[in-house]
């Protein structure tokens, strides 16, 4: 959890899809957390940007997303992410979400693509990932720590059920300059 630490920091409004698992619910006789099958026992939430180098240029990266996930297993959420020196964003639903401390990873699928390029339209239902750190909301705290996007391109081995699931620690995390990240678990 960190503080906004200047105007400007990019906020989407995002209305949470339920994604469904195979996960069933808990029976009743399997203690007092039944009776909450539907309860949020854990979520996550983010707004903001953060730079990186592309090519020599500097490149402005903002993200929106909240993931929550159940006492049934299921997950729910929607994500957004630009690259604005690209004219690239990528949305879509969240599909699982796992966290370990003040880390999480989350998945899910590419829904929608804007890109100049048509051939990104190839991306368009394909899983993706990221992951992110959660380090606090003083201004004494470290910032929070987002990675971009991942996708699964042909003959990838990571799936958005395996990221969540093995929780590596792949994709570069960035500082966010502006924004805020929280992670909360029972």
């Amino acid at each position: 959890m960190h503080t906004i630490r200047g105007a400007g920091g990019f906020v989407v409004g995002l209305a949470l899809a339920a994604c469904t698992g195979d996960q069933a619910a808990l029976a009743p006789e399997a203690g007092p957390r039944a009776l909450q099958a539907g309860a949020v026992t854990a979520s996550v939430t983010g707004s903001g940007h953060h730079t990186r180098i592309v090519a020599g240029v500097e490149d402005l990266t903002t993200f929106s997303f909240t993931a929550q996930q159940r006492a049934d297993g299921t997950t729910s959420g929607q994500y957004q992410y630009t690259f604005r020196a690209a004219g690239f964003s990528v949305h879509g639903p969240v599909t699982c979400l796992s966290i370990r401390g003040n880390e999480a990873w989350i998945g899910g699928t590419v829904g929608h693509i804007k890109s100049p390029d048509p051939e990104d339209q190839s991306l368009v239902g394909a899983d993706m990932w990221w992951r992110l750190e959660d380090n606090g909301e003083g201004a004494s705290d470290a910032p929070d720590r987002t990675t971009g996007v991942g996708f699964a391109f042909s003959g990838s081995t990571i799936t958005a059920e395996s990221w969540c699931r093995d929780q590596p620690a792949l994709l570069i995390l960035r500082d966010v300059e502006s924004g805020n990240i929280e992670v909360r678990a029972d």
